[in-house]
């Protein structure tokens, strides 16, 4: 499975504009006031928390009429302050029943707290409330993506899909989705087209270049996460979480390396399957040896020539070099056990002790490369 379907939270909306137009036709006096000001300044600021107090203190000061309680209750949400925001949710669905996006906020701080069967409920009403917001459906396929069966799950995605086909954040959490569910032709092409609508997304560029090596585009993969670690780095991109596409690059430098080892245990795995089963003379085994050696070394060079020279000065730059000379000895010692174990005439007995050793290569294989996908890269130097 892809390491993009290890999800953490989706991209959220951009729920801000929404929000502070239902404000301001609801609240036309508030717009202009003195108190709200003051909270937009904070909110473009992006914090919430202290817009969120501006916005409680003008409640005591001038009652509960004076100020949105959708955007308090939207605010606290944005603040991480869940119960609070949910509390406010609730009195703003009250004073606005015909609110869809008091009912949106509602569903979103119940998921934050956990509660994904009322959160789904609350959603639902929504979502009746305006049925061809494309957003709505998607985050319903969203909360239930992990528990729910999947044709229900890609029901969801497909009416999202068809009420905004020109929202990027819909078609990134497609992508995701559809990656959980090992969907990937599938969550490519959403990913891809998230980029055509949102080509500076980096979210959007790190999951493709992940899902792109679980596919076995090893070095497409690379080109993609390389690009993405670049353009984190630069001065007019330059945010709190430009680590992140830098440490996807370097997982999959890692990643390239070690996937090659890993298509080295499976010839060496079918082939001892097949020797074992259709024992091949000496010559004949020879022959098979040396059209695998030539194949591999083919596509491996290859794959590496259609990197850009900087991702090839970067898999074997210093803190990495290690990693790939560990590889490509596994690499070399697997193709040569295969070579003798074909030109070799084996028993069965011996057949089922390379079987072995395979599989405990591949035990080998599997943890390290979870470490790549999980670790967090320090220390090295830059990949970008």
């Amino acid at each position: 499975m892809s390491d993009a379907a290890n999800l953490s939270d989706p991209p959220s909306p951009r729920a801000q504009g929404r929000v502070l137009k239902a404000v301001a036709k609801t609240w036309p006096g508030f717009i202009s006031g003195a108190v709200e000001s003051r909270a937009r300044e904070l909110i473009e600021a992006e914090a919430y928390g202290e817009a969120a107090d501006v916005l409680d203190k003008g409640i005591e000061r001038y009652g509960a009429e004076s100020v949105s309680q959708l955007l308090l209750a939207w605010c606290l949400h944005m603040a991480g302050r869940q119960e609070d925001a949910l509390a406010w949710a609730l009195r703003a669905i009250e004073e606005e029943p015909e609110n869809a996006d008091a009912h949106w906020l509602r569903a979103n701080t119940l998921f934050e707290l956990e509660r994904p069967e009322e959160a789904a409920a609350a959603l639902w009403q929504a979502v009746e409330l305006t049925s061809d917001n494309g957003q709505y459906y998607m985050q319903l396929a969203w909360f239930r993506y992990e528990d729910q069966e999947f044709v229900k799950t890609r029901e969801l995605v497909e009416m999202a899909v068809e009420r905004a086909p020109g929202d990027p954040w819909v078609h990134h959490t497609a992508g995701r989705i559809y990656d959980h569910h090992l969907r990937h032709k599938l969550a490519q092409a959403h990913y891809e087209r998230s980029l055509e609508l949102a080509p500076d997304d980096l979210a959007v560029q790190c999951d493709l270049a992940e899902l792109l090596q679980a596919r076995g585009r090893l070095s497409s993969g690379t080109r993609v996460a390389q690009a993405a670690a670049a353009a984190s780095l630069t001065e007019d991109r330059a945010r709190n979480d430009a680590v992140e596409p830098a440490d996807v690059y370097e997982a999959t430098l890692r990643r390239w390396s070690w996937r090659w080892f890993e298509w080295a245990l499976r010839a060496a795995l079918l082939l001892n399957i097949v020797d074992w089963i259709f024992p091949t003379p000496a010559l004949l085994g020879a022959v098979l040896a040396g059209v695998l050696a030539v194949a591999y070394a083919a596509a491996w060079a290859r794959s590496l020539i259609v990197l850009p020279a900087r991702c090839r000065r970067d898999l074997v730059a210093a803190g990495r070099r290690g990693h790939f000379a560990g590889a490509a000895v596994g690499t070399l010692a697997v193709l040569g056990g295969v070579a003798a174990m074909l030109i070799g005439e084996l028993n069965a007995l011996q057949h089922l002790g390379v079987l072995a050793a395979l599989v405990v290569a591949y035990v080998g294989w599997f943890w390290r490369a979870a470490r790549i996908s999980s670790a967090t890269w320090e220390g090295l130097p830059s990949a970008a």
